[in-house]
């Protein structure tokens, strides 16, 4: 029995060899990977490679196990299973020499990161002594923002207008989108992951004027936007009306995302058109010109063509004698107010009459002068008194008995050339001057005979008409008083409010988009418009019975 212990002792520490000799070994890890991180995007690689440098110390290392835990998924529930995590390379080690090997992960479900622990096990070792190397997955996913349907194109048109009256008009005529002071620019993030824009800029610029929108029209966020993932994400966008020239503005909204190269943009529409205050007025007052013109044309060049026949002829009374004038004026008057009443029918006519009368009394006053220093003799005083008969009757506009007392005047006078004799024996020179004058005022009283009367009606007759009309209370009277008064009025604005409403919709707000951004020719437009606008001209005309207004 003695001789087998020496033999058990032998084989005892021929055992222990193997045992004290791994008891030294170990492995290394690169201090730079531990813990090891991977990162790859989702959709771009079949899976996601990672390095891992091992050296093996206190001898060599035949083979190693590889083990790993799942890897589970911080931002949800989702893992990486065990099973999709993998080495590359043949897993033995010599004695101090580094080693690289590849792990790979494959089949991340979702973006994100993830997290567990690679174990290396030496032969013969427990899991429990296993060199432990934290392992972290990083799923990255490219950011994809889609503008949600309807959004994809900023398309506003706005309206800037001045404080008062000039958006009062505005908001009566333009729907409640052209006064937005901010738009809310809406993604869709269909990528499980967060999208991060890093940067957000407007390049917009007007295609009249030239003008390039800044940061103080259109202002979106200066620091860095967060999208939630697998969600609708807003940027906001702050729109300084007051601060946008009226333009058309074209351009795009670019966004930069993390990890993108190519940046998102939203194409930009934009139209600014300035408020309706002006362009109102300026219609305004094309359509008085208008009217102004349509006028002139077929009342006012008569009137004031009559009118300066009347001033013409108010000159030359202002000639005559002063007793004349008190005679000639009145009439002169009385043809002024049937100008002032468009009733120019008969205003030449009458114009010619007054002035054949005035002739008459300027003949009358010659033939007084020459019959001067004569009144002693019978046939001159008889003269004379006719003259003075003349004279009333002319003042009465009784032109007919004025035309046959000068037929007697000159009578008279052609008889006395052939009593009256001048010193030298021939006819007395002042009674043959008179004699022509009296010839040529009988000329005169003829033409003035054929032409109009205009007699002036005494004031008291005028109010006495005015009372019997209330007293009768005719309605007949009332009701076309009413008409010329009220009803024609009334109907006149709402004719001329028409107009300019028909005006302001066609030229400013249906086709005034950018109104404004050529504000010569935006303006001319519409004082042309209002200039060639006849057709409540011919309206107008017809309610006052065919004339014009």
């Amino acid at each position: 029995m003695k001789r087998w212990i020496p033999i058990i002792l032998l084989a005892l520490t021929l055992a222990s060899i193997p045992v004290l000799a791994q008891a030294g070994l170990h492995i290394e890890v690169d201090p730079g990977d531990t813990p090891l991180v991977i990162t790859g995007w989702l959709g771009e690689e079949n899976a996601f490679v990672g390095n891992l440098r091992l050296t093996a110390r206190g001898g060599d290392v035949a083979a190693f196990t590889f083990l790993t835990t799942d890897l589970a998924r911080e931002e949800g529930d989702e893992v990486i299973g065990r099973q999709q995590i993998s080495l590359v390379g043949d897993p033995t080690l010599s004695a101090d020499v580094p080693k690289n090997f590849q792990v790979t992960v494959s089949g991340p479900p979702l973006p994100g990161t993830y997290r567990g622990q690679i174990e290396i096990l030496l032969p013969g070792q427990a899991q429990a002594e296993a060199l432990v190397i934290p392992l972290t997955v990083v799923a990255k996913a490219r950011p994809t923002l889609t503008p949600l349907p309807g959004t994809d194109r900023l398309q506003l048109r706005l309206v800037r207008c001045g404080p008062g009256l000039d958006c009062a008009l505005a908001r009566l005529l333009l729907p409640d989108s052209a006064f937005l002071d901010s738009w809310q620019l809406q993604f869709d993030n269909p990528v499980q992951a967060a999208v991060t824009v890093v940067n957000a800029k407007a390049v917009v610029i007007g295609e009249q004027t030239g003008y390039q929108l800044t940061d103080a029209e259109l202002v979106l966020p200066a620091d860095q936007q967060t999208l939630p993932a697998g969600q609708v994400g807003t940027l906001p966008l702050t729109l300084y009306r007051s601060a946008m020239p009226p333009d058309h503005y074209t351009g795009a909204v670019y966004l930069t995302l993390d990890g993108k190269q190519e940046r998102v943009a939203l194409p930009v529409d934009l139209s600014v058109r300035s408020g309706p205050l002006g362009p109102f007025l300026a219609l305004l007052a094309g359509v008085v010109l208008g009217r102004l013109f349509k006028y002139m044309q077929e009342r006012g060049r008569p009137q004031a063509e009559a009118l300066q026949a009347v001033n013409r002829l108010q000159a030359l009374v202002r000639t005559a004698h002063p007793d004349d004038q008190k005679i000639l004026a009145p009439m002169v008057e009385a043809v002024r107010k049937l100008v002032y009443r468009q009733k120019l029918e008969t205003v030449t006519a009458t114009l010619e009459a007054i002035e054949a009368r005035s002739q008459v009394l300027n003949e009358l006053r010659a033939i007084e002068t020459a019959l001067k220093d004569k009144e002693q003799h019978p046939k001159v005083k008889e003269a004379l008194e006719k003259i003075a008969q003349a004279r009333r009757h002319l003042e009465l506009k009784q032109d007919a008995e004025a035309t046959a007392l000068l037929e007697e005047i000159k009578r008279v006078l052609v008889s006395l050339k052939t009593t009256m004799m001048g010193v030298d024996g021939r006819p007395d020179a002042d009674v043959a001057r008179a004699a022509e004058r009296a010839e040529v005022a009988e000329g005169a009283a003829d033409r003035a005979a054929r032409g109009p009367l205009v007699p002036a009606e005494p004031r008291w007759l005028e109010r006495l008409k005015d009372w019997l009309v209330i007293l009768s209370g005719l309605s007949d009277q009332i009701r076309a008083e009413a008409t010329l008064w009220l009803v024609r009025p009334l109907l006149y604005m709402a004719l001329m409010i028409g107009l300019l409403a028909v005006g302001i919709s066609s030229l400013y707000v249906e086709n005034g988009a950018a109104f404004g951004a050529n504000p010569f020719a935006d303006y001319l437009g519409l004082l042309l418009w209002g200039l060639s606008a006849d057709v409540a001209g011919r309206s107008l005309a017809n309610l006052r019975g065919g004339g014009a207004d």
